[in-house]
């Protein structure tokens, strides 16, 4: 059974506990006047230590007789495009973005990854929308319950900004809306509609990102030494701190994988979504359009045949025959 423990000099009652624990392992009291995290049902806890990880202040130990680790399913990872795959048993994968313009991706780039996956990453790739991009990296993590860290490296694309809709997806959701478009993104089209809303809310309760990039300082998340003391903090035992994260392996989530592509039910996302009524205005527009185009088809054949019918009342005038050869030219 697991044990939790919440440091009440460091808590400040913040309730960040209270909002990623899946199990209500937690309530915000009002204790002597302070509010403090208490923990209210500690048997519900299974150890996927989010509470720990993601507390401001630190303030929360969780125990267990030992870390947990699964086999990756056969098919696993059900998207591999732009991925390689390294420890399978690793808690951290690396996704660098893309630029929206980068059709290859750069030597730097490629080798970044390649240094992910020597440290220890359990998959590293690239990341370029905001949409099916997205999409895939949830259908891969989820598919790999020891995948507890993401780290994003390189910098930010001006034109998709993918980053920054990872933030806020994994902080504020998707709306309940045929797009799933995820909630407080700046980025243009962030929908997430081919992939079941399972995946997306468990790949929220399973991962915690850590952010390399730096408005401040565009070229950190482009240092290879950097990127490699993320994925060494990420699989250590004991907490390691890195730019304000604390860092540790906490085991597997909890629960089996869930590993399956991505439906392509919406390939082009950032297609406006229409009601009824405009579907209708919209094919009454098409129609009119069809019956113009085909009318104008009709009068240009009509003036074909007079055209024609023409040239060859004056090639008779001369004496001349269509298709034949006058004998005079032998």
């Amino acid at each position: 059974m697991a044990k939790v423990i919440v440091d009440s000099a460091r808590c400040t009652g913040c309730g960040t506990c209270v909002r990623v624990c899946p199990e209500k392992v937690f309530e915000v009291k009002n204790i002597d006047g302070k509010n403090l995290s208490e923990v209210v049902a500690e048997a519900n806890c299974f150890v996927c230590k989010a509470c720990e990880i993601r507390c401001p202040e630190q303030a929360i130990k969780v125990t267990a007789p030992e870390i947990l680790k699964v086999k990756p399913p056969e098919d696993y990872p059900p998207e591999e495009g732009r991925y390689l795959r390294g420890n399978d048993l690793s808690p951290v994968a690396v996704v660098a973005i893309l630029d929206t313009f980068d059709f290859k991706i750069p030597p730097e780039l490629t080798k970044l990854l390649q240094i992910a996956i020597e440290s220890g990453a359990a998959l590293a790739g690239t990341l370029q929308t905001e949409n099916i991009g997205i999409e895939k990296l949830i259908a891969n993590i989820v598919a790999n319950p020891n995948i507890r860290y993401l780290v994003i490296c390189w910098r930010e694309s001006q034109g998709h900004l993918p980053a920054d809709t990872l933030v806020n997806l994994l902080e504020n959701g998707v709306k309940d809306d045929k797009r799933r478009t995820i909630i407080g993104a700046r980025a243009p089209t962030p929908y997430l509609p081919n992939i079941p809303i399972e995946s997306i809310e468990r790949f929220r309760r399973q991962v915690t990102i850590v952010s390399l990039l730096s408005e401040d300082d565009p070229v950190r998340g482009t240092d290879p030494e950097l990127v490699r003391r993320a994925v060494w903090s990420c699989i250590q035992e004991q907490p390691t701190d890195l730019l304000g994260y604390k860092l540790f392996d906490p085991g597997a989530w909890p629960e089996p994988p869930i590993c399956r592509k991505i439906a392509m039910k919406v390939t082009e996302p950032w297609r406006p979504e229409l009601d009824e009524k405009q579907k209708m205005i919209v094919e009454q527009a098409l129609s009119a359009a069809s019956r113009i185009g085909g009318k104008k088809i009709q009068e240009d054949a009509e003036s074909s045949r007079k055209r024609k019918e023409g040239e060859r009342r004056f090639l008779e005038l001369l004496g001349v025959r269509p298709g034949k050869k006058d004998k005079s030219d032998k």
